[in-house]
């Protein structure tokens, strides 16, 4: 899908971008662009897309590197009201760094590293922690150290090796500049409706395609069903509400677009791999909150 192509500003007094997003909601297009991108979230909660790969962001921490020209979203908000998320987000393109310079030996393990973006990595363990606090201090740096601190930051998550592989070797990654302004809007109709009852007819109408033409383009641009793809992001706004606990499993249900509960369930468990009263109570255990579940 070839989402919107962000332009970078960079400002001429130094070689790459960083910038610090604060506030209770943010929201991101689906989009791409030429640099690799270092995303780092903090006290959100909410849905990421990456190519083909859509998923849940639950933990207190995240991180993900996409490579250039790699699709991706996210739709994200605190859990808690009066809170704030931040978010350290870094631009670059490996080619600020000169002729040959990744191909040095002491750079064999970045360079390696920056060729595994082209799928996207999520960051994990003990290298998310170390993260959190070198992408903190690469903002608060000045410009010259910026540059030290950005290359200390991908040194240490190459060695470490703490991270997946996001979006499948099968994702299509090629898009039409056509394909950006249909992809968007397919994007944005499902995440402003996705509450209520939305039909492949509905879907299709917004791009004046037939049914059964949606779904094959649906299909080669993002390598799953439009009905998969609805259902992630249903499934990943319940996850959201069955982790803030103000809801009961049937009030989240109909929250999430659902009118049947047993299909919400059904849906739910093929996602997630357990029923969301397992799912809640896991979560809340986790986090060591109290609550007592019918089994």
């Amino acid at each position: 899908m070839k989402p919107a192509l962000r332009r970078i500003t960079v400002n001429p007094e130094y070689s790459f971008s960083v910038r610090k997003d604060t506030g209770a909601q943010v929201y991101s297009m689906w989009h791409h662009h030429p640099e690799i991108e270092l995303f780092l979230i903090r006290g959100g909660k909410g849905v990421q897309i990456v190519g083909d790969k859509t998923s849940t962001i639950t933990e207190t921490c995240h991180m993900i590197i996409t490579g250039p020209f790699l699709p991706h979203t996210i739709v994200y908000n605190n859990g808690s009201p009066g809170g704030e998320v931040e978010a350290i987000v870094v631009h670059f393109n490996p080619a600020m760094f000169g002729h040959g310079f990744l191909d040095m030996p002491e750079m064999k393990e970045i360079k390696e590293l920056l060729g595994k973006t082209t799928y996207g990595l999520e960051i994990k363990g003990a290298t998310l922690e170390l993260m959190e606090r070198q992408l903190f201090e690469l903002y608060e740096a000045d410009y010259a150290t910026r540059l030290l601190l950005l290359l200390r930051a991908l040194h240490a998550i190459a060695r470490g090796k703490e991270y997946e592989v996001i979006a499948s070797t099968g994702f299509a990654g090629d898009f039409s500049n056509s394909d950006n302004t249909r992809i968007n809007k397919i994007y944005q109709y499902t995440f402003d409706n996705f509450q209520r009852g939305i039909t492949i007819e509905d879907v299709a109408s917004q791009l004046h395609l037939s049914k059964e033409s949606f779904c094959r383009y649906f299909k080669s641009k993002t390598g799953k069903t439009y009905i998969r793809f609805l259902m992630e992001v249903r499934i990943g706004h319940a996850c959201k509400l069955l982790m803030e606990n103000e809801m009961n499993v049937a009030e989240v249900c109909f929250a999430c677009g659902y009118n049947n509960a047993s299909n919400f369930h059904h849906q739910f468990k093929t996602i997630k791999g357990k029923t969301p009263f397992q799912y809640q109570r896991d979560y809340l255990n986790t986090v060591g909150v109290s609550a007592d579940f019918p089994d």
